[in-house]
């Protein structure tokens, strides 16, 4: 091994992630069953049945689809493009990685809307990438930056002075933000692929369902330059089967679509997502019991006193003061949220809604904690 080689291989580290770490909690005697996970944003009501049905009944005894090709179709159907335009992954983390492989030479500038998830400095380290990091601004709707009601938001001037400094190759752009639930609106994001040709902007929007709107058109995929990530591992209840996938230009999904692993996508998989597609009520009831349920907590939290951030997300922060010592007390309690000390939040914890009974656990387990400073 290169000396070189023998030095990126020491620098990593891992991304940090929410969601039951089975072996953390076996190692502490905790049984992962017991323990309600507020801190993935996955839907209340886990996958369709139907999704379960084709999934238990898929071929596993021959290869799959190498493209996912009737998949990617359903996918094309539902977003108005041509199927060429889609690319399935093994979770939008594979295409992370393998977007940043295919964008970066050694030393380019990835730059970064954050705080956000961990993969995209993963992804643009193994690439040989430097991640440079533009963080959201405070923005107040009162008269202090950290009054109740603010929050952290995204500033157009602020990002477009950064990507004129750093003139990155690739920019990853999470909207809704992980973990603040900011997000960029539309006639920005079309205001910065236009202006920006050279770089890559790819949009994240795993987070995306409980958005009004749409946050970009087919037609702006046509300047070369964007790349959505989709993933159905969250409102679609498929995270056991790792699932998501991209959608950009032909000019870039054909690359894509060469670069990655044949087979990427299991048979499981295939089956159960475009079983997901066809239960679109499902979808809809999962979006609903999210939004219902993010309301039912900021107004429980609120009531007892706890700093709530404003979120275009299922998901929202809290401000507790100590995330780490408040996610053990919680733990203690059966809660598990996500410490968000690894976004640069330790003051903050995530939240994500499950359901109603559910939820008031969570609520009374926050009665038994002191409201921060």
């Amino acid at each position: 091994m290169s000396p070189s080689a023998d030095h990126l291989l020491r620098g990593l580290s891992p991304s940090v992630h929410g969601a039951i770490d089975h072996g953390e909690l076996t190692a502490r005697g905790i049984d992962p069953t017991s323990v309600l996970d507020f801190s993935a944003n996955q839907s209340p009501l886990g996958a369709s049945p139907v999704a379960r049905e084709a999934a238990a009944g898929a071929v596993i005894d021959a290869y799959p689809d190498r493209d996912a090709t009737p998949l990617c179709a359903a996918l094309a159907a539902r977003d108005g493009v041509a199927p060429e335009q889609v690319v399935a992954g093994n979770g939008s983390t594979e295409l992370i990685r393998l977007v940043a492989q295919l964008a970066l030479r050694e030393g380019d500038v990835a730059l970064s809307l954050s705080p956000s998830f961990g993969e995209y400095r993963l992804g643009t380290e193994l690439a040989g990438g430097r991640f440079v990091e533009h963080r959201l601004a405070w923005a107040a709707a009162g008269p202090s930056a950290r009054a109740p009601g603010c929050g952290l938001a995204y500033d157009h001037a602020a990002l477009a002075a950064a990507l004129a400094s750093h003139r990155p190759r690739l920019c990853w752009i999470c909207s809704p933000n992980n973990p603040t639930g900011a997000a960029v609106p539309p006639h920005h994001l079309a205001d910065l692929v236009q202006t920006h040709p050279d770089t890559l902007f790819v949009l994240d929007e795993a987070y995306c369902d409980l958005l009004d709107g749409p946050q970009w058109t087919p037609a702006l995929l046509v300047h070369g330059n964007l790349l959505i990530l989709r993933s159905m591992t969250k409102a679609w209840g498929l995270a056991g089967l790792r699932l998501g996938y991209a959608i950009a230009d032909e000019t870039l999904a054909g690359p894509l679509r060469a670069a990655k692993p044949p087979w990427n996508v299991n048979a499981c998989a295939q089956s159960a997502g475009l079983a997901s597609l066809a239960d679109d009520a499902w979808y809809r009831r999962s979006i609903d019991l999210l939004r219902a349920g993010r309301h039912e907590l900021v107004a429980g939290l609120t009531q007892q006193g706890w700093e709530v951030l404003p979120s275009a997300a299922g998901f929202f922060l809290i401000r507790v003061g100590d995330a780490a010592a408040v996610r053990e007390r919680l733990l203690a309690r059966g809660c598990l949220v996500r410490d968000c000390t690894s976004f640069g939040l330790p003051g903050y914890v995530r939240v994500s809604p499950r359901l109603t009974e559910q939820n008031r656990l969570l609520l009374d387990a926050f009665t038994e904690l002191a409201l921060p400073r």
